[in-house]
């Protein structure tokens, strides 16, 4: 019940603070993010609910993104429109954690499941749980029968008294025309509340607070109801097992193949490259190099993951250890390779928000690739530690003013006539009009 009840005031906080932050722009998401993360922790409590090890790290990271917002705001670029999904992301992630919801017992392979769980299945499924909770409350405590007699007696008094009065106050407003005045200044004074701007605005954020309240406390309420996830790992393999439907053959002759086209392809890089050496390369056959395919370099990777995924979860039988160190260096090759073309390409053509974007995905991409190749002779959690290292790296970076970063190279550039023209694009996508201005 008290929980139930927290929840009202801490979703019209979320709404305030986080959706609509004028009121609280520099303050409201770190606020509500410590506000949620003790609420949780202290129902976590009472349900005497254990928490997964990982739990810590999601409480960090979440306050650690939220207190980054005022500090720099939105970073700019692609990095900036994912700030606001990951804060909520890292969110329902603790509260998972916390409550002993992650279909392993801990993130994984399995975190699409996850995901979904924490999204859709727990908070929808329990939409309704506060409301049931609160009235069940009110019912139980309605039982005694002299408690309801000195309810119902209340209620019928405040009627009578108020029709009473109604009824005075009316013959009273005709009998003398200051007392009428008197009652005409009382409704003018409740219709003017009635009409205000700042009371109907708050109306309206209590009332959209309510749904927004019934997923949370769905979320957290659903959560701690529940003895096990909505998916656990041991339901999910099971059902796996009849979905091995990829002979070993067909993966090896698949992976062989891919391994003989990626040879191919470094074959002919290292023939061009060799050809091109004696003459050397002038700035834009470097710039091109550096553009020309590093995104299809990280598609590549994550072609790579997905077949690695595949066979995973609907083959037959593993890969053989030594084709799969070879498919798996590959992928390790070709995250150097686009390591390379980004750093050629931000050594020719400087710093840009999109670049510090790239740099990031690329980041951890070539982190699950070393992971892939390092199980394949270790059995180590390589997809909890991708995700714990996506998770941490995106954090770090949102801490990192990432725009006066842009504009204090691109300045210096300029200045040491390595550029011959500044990049407003850039420069005014990252404020620095603004800060000129100031």
């Amino acid at each position: 019940m008290l929980y139930a009840v927290l929840m009202y005031p801490l979703a019209y906080f979320y709404l305030r603070g986080v959706m609509f932050p004028q009121s609280y722009p520099d303050w409201g998401m770190p606020v509500f993010a410590a506000l949620f993360i003790v609420y949780v922790d202290c129902a976590a409590r009472a349900a005497h609910r254990t928490a997964a090890k990982e739990t810590p790290l999601w409480a960090v990271c979440w306050m650690a993104l939220a207190a980054a917002y005022p500090l720099y705001g939105y970073q700019p670029g692609p990095l900036g429109d994912w700030q606001w999904p990951a804060w909520h992301l890292f969110a329902v992630w603790y509260v998972l954690a916390r409550c002993g919801m992650l279909a392993q017992g801990q993130s994984g392979s399995l975190a699409p499941l996850d995901a979904l769980a924490g999204f859709v299945l727990l908070p929808f499924g329990n939409f309704f749980l506060r409301a049931r909770t609160v009235f069940a409350a009110l019912h139980t405590h309605l039982q005694d029968r002299t408690r309801t007699r000195k309810v119902l007696h209340l209620i019928v008094t405040a009627a009578v008294t108020l029709a009473l009065c109604g009824v005075a106050w009316g013959l009273l407003a005709a009998a003398d025309a200051n007392f009428a005045a008197l009652g005409q200044q009382v409704s003018d004074w409740w219709s003017r509340l009635l009409n205000n701007v700042r009371f109907i605005d708050r109306l309206m954020y209590i009332l959209l607070s309510l749904p927004v309240g019934a997923w949370l406390y769905g979320l957290v309420g659903g959560s701690l109801r529940r003895k096990a996830p909505p998916a656990t790992a041991q339901q999910c393999a099971a059902v796996l097992e009849n979905c091995r439907i990829v002979p070993r053959t067909t993966a090896v002759a698949a992976v062989m193949a891919l391994c003989g086209v990626y040879a191919l392809f470094f074959a002919v890089q290292a023939g061009e490259w060799l050809a091109a050496a004696p003459l050397g390369l002038d700035a834009p056959d470097t710039a091109a190099f550096a553009v020309n395919g590093f995104w299809e370099l990280l598609k590549i990777l994550l072609l790579n993951f997905a077949v690695l995924a595949g066979i995973q979860f609907f083959g037959r039988a593993p890969l053989p250890k030594a084709l799969a160190a070879v498919f798996c260096g590959f992928g390790v090759a070709f995250a150097a390779l686009a390591a390379g073309k980004l750093a050629v390409y931000v050594t020719l053509c400087a710093l840009t928000p999109r670049r510090f974007t790239a740099a990031w995905c690329l980041f951890v991409l070539a982190v699950c690739a070393v992971l892939a190749l390092v199980r394949v002779f270790k059995p180590i959690p390589a997809a909890k530690l991708a995700i714990f290292a996506a998770a941490v790296s995106f954090t770090l970076l949102c801490c990192v003013n990432v725009k006066q970063r842009v504009i204090d190279v691109n300045l210096a550039r300029y200045e040491a006539g390595i550029d011959e023209e500044l990049d407003w694009g850039v420069l005014w996508e990252c404020g620095y009009q603004e800060n000129a201005t100031r």
